[in-house]
């Protein structure tokens, strides 16, 4: 695959199997709202932004809606629900090879930067990244562009052209068009085998020659 100065990744789903610790986060702050999760649902909503979620759920009272996005950011960093988390096996040997190469790695999540932070420090790779860049007040989230242009601004001196947003999700690579640079979708399990953009089926293919 084509070679780039900067790899951007998404977090769950990409990085790390977040989702049987989601469906805990999701249980517990969706209960407080009169609601529950299964893990059907949790591989859907980790996808979409709360305030997403909140609305395909018909969450409109302004009380309940923050109750759940409180209860949500407080649930990620339940000790118990971090345990749940793994780590991909293509993922720390591309980490070591793209940083062997001097590439500059990022992570682009919707996810909150101190869960990341978190996370990241549980296996130990905190330092092949650059930076990490969550959701935030007033940042409209994926497929918005929003995301990567404000990550791109911790590297201005590097053209989008060398830049590659790598994620498993559809809205992913939508998120890098709209952000002017390049799009790869992972996609272990063949579940878009219909997708005409560029996809992977492991982090290995992004390995520079």
């Amino acid at each position: 695959m084509k070679s780039y100065d900067v790899y951007l990744f998404d977090f769950d789903g990409t990085l790390f199997d977040t989702l049987d610790s989601l469906v805990g986060v999701y249980k517990t702050a969706l209960r407080s709202v009169g609601y529950d999760c299964t893990k059907e649902d949790a591989a859907k909503y980790m996808h979409m932004s709360l305030s997403e979620t909140a609305d395909l759920l018909h969450i409109d009272d302004p009380a309940s809606r923050n109750i759940f996005f409180e209860k949500t950011s407080e649930a990620l960093d339940y000790p118990e629900y971090i345990k749940m988390i793994k780590m991909f096996p293509d993922v720390l040997n591309t980490l070591k090879a793209l940083a062997k190469k001097k590439k500059i790695i990022g992570i682009v999540s919707g996810n909150t930067e101190k869960h990341i932070s978190l996370v990241l420090n549980q296996f130990g790779i905190k330092d092949y990244f650059s930076f990490a860049v969550g959701s935030a007040p007033g940042r409209r989230p994926k497929p918005f562009a929003d995301p990567i242009l404000f990550a791109l601004r911790s590297i201005p001196t590097v053209s989008p052209k060398k830049v590659v947003y790598i994620g498993d999700s559809l809205q992913d690579p939508e998120t890098a068009k709209n952000a002017g640079v390049d799009g790869v979708l992972l996609d272990r399990n063949h579940e878009h085998v219909s997708y005409k953009g560029k996809r992977i089926a492991t982090l290995k293919t992004l390995l520079p020659k």
